[in-house]
């Protein structure tokens, strides 16, 4: 155990290659794992310098899951910081591939996510309410609106045990107990006192829903999202605010700028609307909008913790230190998501289900899925996000399949050669004409293109008027069609589109001209003279310079 955790040392520490808490949390379980397998099943072993291909085999059995194999790659890439480990093992480690599940999580469809967003706007306009109300109590107190009351009453105890939360995030304490002094940490309505004045676990939680829905980041950049923000517009202008973030994991390019912008121009109000321009500016319905409320309300938390971070709030139970002020994305298991959202839930099952089952990484996705924009990564990334996402690949076939009928409709449109099937009339027909590769010209010297010798490559013989196809074409035609199919597997769905399917449509259409019986004829007497005529057609040596 001492030599995996020197290997997790290495990599986690400055030179290593993970740079986050919660990285390290998880790879520390893969180490547990491991470890618990060495003790169980090779109690034998001393060092991981013991360790071979079967050990690797064996390890890596334990390591994958139904889900894939992230945590055999974890261990692969922890075994490479131990100078214990012989090459054999990790060699084997490498090898090793085990089938990945092709099921990812989908987006949400748009129904659900606005319903989401429909929750958690409602979530924090409370907490905007209360939050602004108690502090404008704490204004008044502080003011000397209070002083004219009586000790005792009500509202001035409410006033100055407000005003001690905001100086110190708790409530009084008795100086000779050091217990909570004789009053309420809790309002009547069962609320604690120091909430009041700062949002919750599960405002915060709202706050990092619609942030991930409006902006498309992760956890991890929530996590760390700092509240510093350069406004980069003048007043009056719809606003725009570039934060500074970082992903360690993307080395050079950890470090980035990002917007946050106002609602989109297609959604700006109409001139005659009478709201405000910073009530219009900061709307819960944009980034910039969510954001600005987040940076208002957890100002005091961020203040009495001395963070940066823009998620602070009042977490209930006292933590390292005392304080019950948190800074950070708090943890959002389902226990804690049914307190958040129980004013929310209707009774409907699949309404609740839905609620109680908010994921920050199918909101990214459906981000992703709206705007196909990388966010905070490359777009080789977002192609893989997007090829995994059943919608995008029923809408890809489409607009692929839409544009195949187009490209074969005009392919077939424009298509001028004659087909002459019957072999005495093609004998006939044969006199006086000019073989190419894929038919016969009647006139080479005279393009029907522009009256000039023609210079075009044979491929365009199937768009001229001066083209023949005979029976005796029909061996070349067959061979040039299995190479237009050959060619589709190495080409990109664009060229596959603009430059094969056309050309693929036309020779099918003369190819299904003849019989069957034709065919096959024709393909038996298919020779090397033909495949090598075939290969130079497509390697270009036959273009006219």
């Amino acid at each position: 155990m001492e030599e995996f955790a020197t290997a997790f040392e290495t990599m986690t520490g400055p030179l290593g290659t993970t740079k986050r808490v919660e990285s390290a949390r998880n790879l520390w379980a893969v180490v547990a794992k491991a470890a618990a397998w060495l003790h169980t099943d090779r109690p034998e072993i001393s060092s991981l310098a013991e360790l071979g291909t079967v050990d690797a085999r064996a390890l890596a059995a334990v390591l994958v899951t139904p889900a894939g194999d992230q945590r055999l790659a974890a261990m692969r890439t922890l075994m490479g910081f131990s100078p214990l480990v012989r090459p054999e093992f990790t060699t084997e480690l490498a090898r090793l591939r085990f089938p990945r599940s092709s099921t990812a999580r989908q987006p949400y469809t748009a129904q659900e996510a606005q319903r989401i967003a429909v929750v958690a706007r409602g979530i924090l306009r409370q907490a905007r309410e209360r939050i602004r109300g108690s502090w404008e109590i704490v204004h008044t107190y502080r003011a000397g609106g209070f002083d004219d009351l009586d000790p005792l009453d009500p509202h001035r105890s409410l006033a100055e045990v407000l005003d001690h939360c905001a100086r110190t995030g708790d409530v009084p304490r008795s100086p000779i107990s050091g217990g909570y002094a004789p009053v309420s940490k809790r309002t009547g309505e069962g609320r604690s006192l120091a909430s009041m004045l700062h949002v919750t676990a599960g405002e915060v939680w709202a706050f990092a829903v619609l942030l991930t829905a409006e902006t498309g980041f992760n956890a991890s950049m929530l996590a760390e999202l700092p509240a510093p923000a350069f406004r980069a517009t003048a007043p009056g202008e719809s606003a725009i605010a570039l934060l500074r973030l970082s992903k360690p994991r993307r080395g050079p390019r950890s470090e980035m700028t990002l917007p946050l912008d106002t609602i989109p121009r297609a959604f700006h109000s109409p001139p005659g609307d009478a709201r405000p321009v910073q009530v219009r500016q900061t709307s819960l319905s944009s980034a910039l909008g969510v954001f600005a409320l987040l940076i208002e309300l957890t100002t005091p938390a961020r203040e009495l913790l001395g963070t940066d971070l823009a998620l602070a709030y009042h977490g209930g139970q006292a933590g390292a230190g005392g304080s019950r002020l948190r800074a950070g994305m708090p943890q959002a298991f389902r226990s804690h998501r049914s307190r958040w959202v129980r004013a929310w839930l209707s009774g409907d099952p699949v309404e609740d289900e839905l609620l109680l089952g908010i994921s920050l990484d199918r909101l990214r996705k459906t981000h992703l899925e709206r705007n196909r924009r990388p966010v905070a990564h490359t777009p080789g990334t977002l192609a893989r996000y997007l090829r995994r996402m059943d919608r995008v690949t029923v809408e890809g076939f489409q607009i692929v399949r839409e544009a195949l009928d187009d490209e074969v409709a005009k392919a077939l449109h424009r298509r001028k050669m004659t087909v002459t099937v019957n072999a005495a009339e093609a004998e006939h027909a044969a006199r006086g004409t000019d073989d190419t590769v894929l038919g016969a010209c009647t006139d080479f010297e005279h393009s029907p293109e522009d009256g000039q010798r023609c210079r075009r490559n044979f491929l365009h013989c199937l768009d001229c008027s001066n083209a023949r196809a005979f029976p005796q074409h029909l061996p070349m035609q067959l061979l040039v069609l299995d190479e237009l199919h050959a060619q589709r597997d190495t080409m990109s769905r664009v060229r596959q589109v603009t430059e094969l399917a056309g050309r693929i449509a036309q020779l099918s259409a003369i190819v299904e001209e003849y019989e069957s019986a034709q065919r096959e004829q024709a393909r038996a007497a298919i020779t090397d003279d033909h495949r090598r005529l075939v290969g130079r057609l497509f390697t270009g040596d036959l273009d006219t310079p």
